[in-house]
């Protein structure tokens, strides 16, 4: 007992890994496709739920990855 509390002091660090975060490259669109995209989004019938929700979540997954990699860069 006297052997392992002594010992404990010894105890230290010997090396460190480096974390490393892998965030998904996003996609960059052009102004052209964007306005594109946007007509396209509007002429669409008004009655359609998936659509819109699919849109909302690639929005969102879009921002989780934006967000990735802020985090990453201060690291």
């Amino acid at each position: 007992m006297i052997v392992a509390v002594s010992l404990i002091g010894c105890g230290e660090t010997v090396y460190r890994t480096d974390l490393e975060v892998y965030c998904p490259p996003i996609k960059q669109y052009g102004k052209d496709f964007n306005n594109k995209l946007a007509d396209e989004i509007e002429s669409l019938p008004s009655e359609l739920d998936a659509i819109p929700e699919a849109l909302s979540n690639y929005t969102n997954l879009r921002d989780h990855i934006r967000r990735c990699e802020i985090e990453r860069d201060k690291l």
